[in-house]
């Protein structure tokens, strides 16, 4: 006779043995560890920062070095195709909320929005 599976404080099911067993780095495979280790320091978002910024000004001074032989005079501008690629990028961004409110449906479209397994109690 098996016993019926047990569930977390959240009501979803969980085997026993998957209970007990923590993720740590014996669990990840080597691979893994080499190519996406990185991102779990604390350190990651500032030296994505730090490269993004360095980018940035690495293209606008070679912007500045650069002679373009453009059809329109005002391609020729220092900065012409940064400012017209953000406000592109902006365009399709802020388009999208008119477009969410004629696509989105309701709420409870679907029905009652409590999901909540029937024989988990409620927190009242």
């Amino acid at each position: 006779m098996t016993l019926p599976p047990e569930r977390d404080a959240s009501g979803r099911f969980v085997k026993p043995e998957q209970e007990e067993q923590l993720p740590g780095d014996e669990s990840m495979h080597p691979l893994s560890k080499l190519l996406f280790g990185w991102v779990g320091s604390s350190r990651t978002p500032l030296f994505l920062l730090i490269a993004v910024i360095v980018i940035c000004v690495g293209l606008v001074v070679i912007d500045l070095a650069v002679n373009r032989h453009e059809y329109l005079d005002f391609a020729n501008a220092n900065g012409f195709y940064a400012l017209w690629g953000f406000a592109a990028f902006a365009l399709a961004v802020l388009s999208g909320w008119p477009l969410g409110r004629l696509l989105r449906r309701d709420e409870d479209y679907y029905g009652e929005a409590d999901t909540t397994p029937h024989d988990v109690e409620k927190n009242s």
